[in-house]
């Protein structure tokens, strides 16, 4: 306390003449003294620079209404609010298949109904805080690390081949998860 709005001030001013962007900004809303010290700064700042600089606060919409509310300074200064839709199963799969490109992998044809089944389960099952293009490289990551367990285990050649098994392996310890 006491110095949060100091350092809230020098982002700040980083930031004048462009674009201050703050992701997860619902985590500026905590019972805590710094984050109202933080929110108060950043406001009068938003009014007192309106001409100089722009504020992009992002998150998930129920938190960043709890963060709105939280304070009346945001609701009179905030001009626009957009919401962006959570990628479709077939984009999530084409991120999905874009690093899978990037890394020099190929996926087995037989892949994609349980990658794209996973992708529409996973939206279904958590929409209100789904992760969209996080998911699907975490799920990446996750048959990547399956992957190169088989290649070593097995002796295989295949290093650069997804497979079902692959796939499926990391899906199925994924739904089984508490």
């Amino acid at each position: 306390v006491g110095q949060t709005a100091l350092k809230t001030q020098k982002v700040i001013n980083q930031a004048m003449g462009g674009v201050l962007f703050i992701d997860e900004a619902y985590s500026l809303n905590s019972s805590d003294n710094y984050s109202s010290e933080c929110i108060s700064t950043l406001i009068k700042a938003m009014e007192d620079h309106r001409d100089n600089l722009c504020v992009i606060l992002a998150g998930y919409p129920k938190d960043m209404e709890k963060l709105i509310e939280a304070n009346k300074g945001f609701q009179s200064r905030i001009q626009f609010n957009i919401e962006f839709e959570n990628y479709s199963d077939t984009e999530l799969y084409q991120i999905f298949n874009k690093m899978l490109e990037q890394e020099q992998f190929k996926l087995d044809k037989k892949c994609k109904n349980a990658i794209l089944e996973y992708f529409s389960n996973e939206s279904r099952n958590n929409k209100d805080n789904f992760s969209n293009g996080r998911l699907a490289r975490n799920l990446f990551e996750k048959v990547k690390f399956e992957q190169a367990t088989r290649v070593i285990e097995q002796n295989s050649k295949d290093y650069d081949l997804i497979t079902t098994a692959d796939v499926t392996a990391v899906i199925d310890k994924i739904k089984t998860k508490p």
